[in-house]
This record gives C-alpha cells, sequence and structure tokens, in this order.
C-alpha cells in the first residue's frame, strides 16, 4: 500500500473515531447519580458543635467545604482557623463537609 493511500486511510478513520467519543460523551453523563455522600454540612457543623466550637465562622466553614468547588476545603479550613479551631479538628470537619 502506498503511503498516500495510508494517509488518507488514517484521516477517513479519525473523523469516525473522534464522533464516536463524542457520541459516547453524553451517555457517561446521563449515568445514574451516584449514592449520597455520607456527610453533609450539617454533619460538619453539629461535628463542631460536640466539641465546643460555634459561630459565624464554622457555619460559613462548613457551608464553603460543602460547594464541591475546587477551592472549598481550603476555604472551609481557612475560616475554621480564623476562629481558633485546631488543625486536626478544622481538618476533620472540612472533610465533613467536603464528602
Amino acid at each position: 500500500m502506498r503511503l498516500s493511500r495510508r494517509i488518507a486511510a488514517a484521516t477517513a478513520v479519525l473523523p469516525l473515531l473522534l464522533g464516536g467519543a463524542l457520541l459516547a460523551a453524553p451517555a457517561a453523563h446521563a449515568a445514574p447519580a451516584a449514592a449520597p455522600a455520607p456527610f453533609t454540612t450539617a454533619d460538619c457543623y453539629s461535628y463542631l458543635s460536640g466539641l465546643g466550637y460555634g459561630g459565624i465562622y464554622s457555619s460559613a466553614g462548613c457551608l464553603a467545604g460543602s460547594t464541591h468547588l475546587p477551592l472549598a476545603y481550603e476555604t472551609c479550613y481557612e475560616l475554621l482557623f480564623l476562629q481558633g479551631i485546631p488543625v486536626a479538628i478544622a481538618d476533620e470537619a472540612c472533610r465533613r463537609a467536603a464528602l
């Protein structure tokens, strides 16, 4: 087979491969929703309240941690740090909010 025919064959197959990937992508998004997360914002806040930490920064930190945005955990952690909550407790609370 000549080089020009190989290039033509490869060029003809490429759109089919890309088209198949584009057609399969919506099917991946149509999958059923995952099981609910084991923790919520309320779990974060009640964890902190149970240890004696409450206030505006606690509720704002737990709320920020539950948004699932790229910096949600870090925002939660910083807000709890501003309140003077120890590192280990802030870490666990933010993990509970982020899951």
